[in-house]
């Protein structure tokens, strides 16, 4: 029979899975959606997306909290304050002292290096990469239909980190790629983002491990 708390950490970690794939493919749904507005506002899903990434961490924060608590061995834990040892800026211990010297904080500091911070750099990431997007559309708007941009930052919460430095280059390759399909097919001299971007997260969501293996970039993951 499985311990509950270790069939909780079996399951859940499906959830960002299943979520965040159910989340692409309504974008296509609703990218490639004739109605007016779209069926799925880009921002609402990017919203979602982010609150998804926070409820994971937090409910692996939680049952590692559950996990410790349960053992004897592990409840000290739980039950101390982090070591000055612990290589960290005078400035971090300055601003977290009194939360990192109280009980909780070896088991704060844990979850935040274990559970958190990616889930903070992939959402800085995408904003940066939101951002870039819309100065480039600034400069340009050949490049985009409208709610691209807003499309791009949703594409860019769901690969996450680290999954986001193969995304990028990918963009540049299906950009060549649907081009050179619309161009023969639909006789269309000019592409906008929208269609490679999805192409790009679809071949990062599949393949993005792997090539984050194959490529030496393991050491990019948190």
């Amino acid at each position: 029979m499985i311990e509950l708390p270790a069939y909780f950490f079996i399951q859940i970690k499906w959830l960002p899975i299943v979520v965040l794939w159910l989340v692409y493919f309504t974008a296509v749904f609703s990218y490639y959606s004739y109605a007016a507005p779209r069926v799925f506002n880009f921002r609402f899903l990017a919203i979602l997306t982010v609150v998804v990434r926070f409820l994971y961490a937090a409910i692996l924060s939680a049952l590692q909290y559950y996990v410790w608590s349960g053992q004897e061995l592990t409840r000290i834990l739980i039950n101390s304050p982090l070591s000055s040892e612990v290589p960290l800026s005078n400035f971090l211990r300055g601003i977290l002292g009194s939360v990192l010297d109280s009980n909780l904080g070896y088991f704060l500091f844990y979850s935040w290096g274990h559970f958190w911070v990616g889930v903070l750099l992939s959402i800085f990431i995408a904003f940066c990469f939101y951002a870039f997007l819309r100065a480039l559309r600034k400069y340009n708007d050949r490049f985009f239909y409208e709610d691209e941009t807003e499309l791009g930052l949703l594409l860019a919460l769901i690969v996450g980190w680290p999954n986001f430095v193969i995304f990028v280059p990918l963009i540049f390759l299906a950009v060549v790629l649907v081009s050179i399909f619309r161009g023969i097919y639909f006789k269309e001299a000019y592409t906008t983002l929208g269609a490679p971007m999805l192409l790009a997260a679809l071949l990062t969501m599949i393949f993005g491990s792997s090539l984050i293996k194959f490529l030496g970039l393991t050491v990019l993951r948190i």
